[in-house]
């Protein structure tokens, strides 16, 4: 159910149906790499919501594709990637806050928010901290919109040769790739490399530009090694090692059934994440503290 498509006397219903839990995606908008559209992160993470949604029924929130911290890349350092949308972090956690409580108004007891960028994990790490210190009468809840087995290929292939018959869009050709991919490693990264190209490719093909796959290197300077040898971190070391917004070889072979059975995989573990907190009131005491 979205939020916006609901009438305003629907919503009473709507609440009851989904067990007093509201889904809020959070991406962000930023650069992967030179194959993949800026609303990457915000774009499946929405698409995953709502197809694990179709599984187990919850409310929707319309989230901004722009909603999501990237101030610690290095959009405002690097100008030759445009299109990064970053707001002051203060401002996000303002927003944050105040889009929760509306939500709580409204009936809903149980906030869970669905991250897709890596760079909102601190963020959010604190804004639940914050949400603490403020003590809220509703539980705030956050979750990764891709399971771990999802995010590596080397994690992927193994669980789809086990789910095999779970996984019917899968070819012999695409399982192939998977096990060249995880038998080679160098394939993964977290930005814009062959997991997030394939959840990309899984709903939208047409936006994944594979002629554009080696137009920038996503391999690593190691300008920034030493300093996570050192076991301290630094504003834009991330970016200093991956200046091109892409980390991971090039996707080749990357196919939309691929993506298809990666997205699956997310969605059905969203699904479950839905089906456990919507029949769960104590996640509420203990956030709460009752």
């Amino acid at each position: 159910m979205n939020w916006e498509y609901l009438r305003s006397d629907e919503m009473k219903a709507a609440i009851e149906k989904s067990g007093g839990l509201c889904v809020l995606p959070i991406g962000c908008m930023e650069k992967h790499g030179p194959h993949l559209p800026l609303g990457t992160d915000s774009m499946k993470a929405k698409a995953c919501v709502e197809q694990a949604a179709e599984m187990e029924d919850v409310v929707i929130f319309p989230t901004g594709l722009w909603l999501g911290d990237v101030m610690g890349a290095h959009a405002r350092i690097n100008p030759k990637n445009p299109g990064y949308i970053g707001l002051n972090p203060h401002t996000l956690l303002t927003v944050l806050e105040e889009l929760c409580d509306e939500i709580a108004r409204n009936g809903f007891r149980k906030i869970l928010i669905v991250n897709s960028h890596g760079g909102n994990k601190a963020l959010l790490s604190f804004f639940l901290r914050c949400q603490g210190y403020n003590q809220k009468d509703y539980a705030t809840i956050v979750a990764q919109h891709r399971p771990r087995y999802t995010t590596k290929v080397e994690l992927a292939y193994p669980y789809f040769l086990e789910h095999r018959a779970e996984y019917p869009m899968l070819t012999d050709e695409d399982m192939e790739v998977l096990k060249n991919y995880a038998e080679n490693g160098g394939f993964g990264g977290g930005h814009a490399d062959f997991s997030e190209t394939a959840n990309i490719m899984g709903y939208w093909p047409e936006l994944v530009a594979e002629d554009r796959y080696d137009v920038e290197s996503g391999l690593s300077t190691h300008r920034g090694d030493y300093l996570t040898e050192l076991g301290v971190d630094c504003k834009n070391a991330w970016g200093a090692n991956f200046p091109n917004a892409f980390s991971g070889k090039a996707p080749h072979g990357c196919s939309k059934t691929i993506g298809e059975a990666m997205n699956l995989a997310c969605a059905r573990n969203l699904a479950h994440i839905f089906k456990v907190l919507k029949n769960d009131e104590e996640c509420v005491r203990i956030a709460t503290g009752k």
